[in-house]
């Protein structure tokens, strides 16, 4: 990518050493971040196959601009052959930032509630809007990433569906929700939760994973 911002990912040597400090969601949910910036993109377990993309009309009532600033994720919705809900203890939190007038940088910050104010991950990604609801991520090793806007205010949330290419094949790799408020009350999920059914996503083959209650933490510049 010509003049843009390098994608950086980046963790803290002692937590990835340290099993004991890190739970099996931990886990997943770095494996999950690591996933996202793969080229290809592998499924979480063995047996577990990615869905073709789903087909989403892009929500183009918003201005990018609009959505700058700060982000917590609250909602991370993956296929799944069975129903399942799961609240994650580490947190994960970010920014939305202009880099120039075509390339805005995504900085995510993975964080373990038992070490306030240690980052445990941190992840950079340009991005390019394409059209308005569309983005391309830019991988590290060079791969591309769609990301759509399914639904958004400015003010409350927004609702990205990321596919992935593998061969030919466009397939979702999750979905997922974040806030601008750190953590969701239940009003507030059922109504993003029949955002996505309104869309195509079926709660009975899915797993869900939720953040709430995450401490504050101080973003990284």
């Amino acid at each position: 990518m010509v003049n843009s911002p390098d994608t950086v990912l980046r963790f803290k040597h002692s937590l990835l050493c340290s099993q004991g400090k890190m739970d099996s969601l931990y886990l997943v949910t770095l494996h999950l971040i690591i996933y996202v910036c793969s080229t290809h993109g592998v499924p979480i377990d063995d047996d577990q196959a990615l869905k073709p993309c789903p087909k989403i009309t892009p929500f183009k009532k918003v201005n990018i601009d609009q959505l700058l600033g700060k982000w917590f994720l609250a909602i991370m919705v993956i296929e799944s052959e069975h129903e399942e809900f799961v609240e994650d203890g580490v947190c994960i939190h970010g920014e939305l930032l202009r880099y120039n007038k075509t390339t805005l940088r995504q900085v995510w910050n993975i964080d373990n509630p038992l070490l306030i104010g240690d980052h445990s991950a941190v992840i950079e990604l340009p991005t390019i809007e394409n059209e308005v609801g569309i983005w391309s991520i830019q991988s590290p090793l060079g791969g591309e990433i769609t990301a759509t806007i399914i639904d958004a205010d400015p003010d409350a949330h927004l609702i990205l569906a990321f596919c992935g290419k593998k061969g030919s094949d466009s397939l979702h790799m999750w979905t997922v929700v974040v806030t601008r408020q750190n953590g969701i009350a239940a009003p507030e999920t059922l109504k993003l939760s029949a955002i996505l059914v309104k869309h195509g996503y079926n709660p009975m083959a899915s797993k869900i994973i939720s953040w709430k209650n995450c401490p504050i933490y101080t973003m990284i510049p």
